[in-house]
């Protein structure tokens, strides 16, 4: 009983470290997608910088040329973004919370017949403290209700019997 309980408690432990793991490489995924994102958006700013500056400087040519990419910069920066955003957990997520699920309630049946093995183990020690205790309080009367009622009526279906053969 024990032994399934620490069994089904390692179970539990390992679902949980799988469990953990996938959303930590979740996390890690939209981490580096959006320091991606962050980066071209920041390169699109500085786009956006130098086409600004050169917007002042001539009013055509390299203008546009700087404006168009700072515009591609940042639809690229949102795409990552949105692909960041969307990023979730594979199938093994489900089967992870499958096994936990599983791990647990094998737990619970478990802590559940250790539960009564101990209730069951108390009513014993119950049972025997008053047994010691009627014995102490009144050796004759135990003696008598254990020993000699016991005896008495085996002799006397002894007798019944030996009568009726007769």
């Amino acid at each position: 009983m024990i032994d399934h309980l620490l069994r089904d408690l390692q179970v539990l432990r390992k679902a949980d470290m799988l469990i953990g793991k996938i959303w930590l490489n979740v996390l890690a995924r939209r981490l580096g997608l959006s320091m991606l994102a962050a980066s071209i958006g920041v390169f699109g700013l500085g786009m956006a910088n130098v086409a600004g500056y050169n917007a002042l400087q001539s009013p055509l040519g390299a203008v546009w040329a700087a404006g168009v990419i700072a515009l591609a910069d940042f639809a690229i920066a949102a795409i990552v973004l949105l692909i960041a955003a969307r990023s979730r957990p594979g199938p093994e997520i489900e089967l992870a919370f499958e096994v936990r699920k599983t791990a647990l309630d094998s737990i619970y049946e478990d802590a559940r017949d250790l539960k009564l093995t101990i209730d069951t183990m108390g009513q014993e020690i119950r049972n025997v403290k008053q047994s010691m205790t009627a014995l102490v309080h009144n050796p004759l009367d135990v003696a008598a209700e254990k020993l000699l009622l016991p005896a008495a009526l085996s002799v006397l279906r002894g007798l019944r019997s030996k009568k009726e053969h007769s």
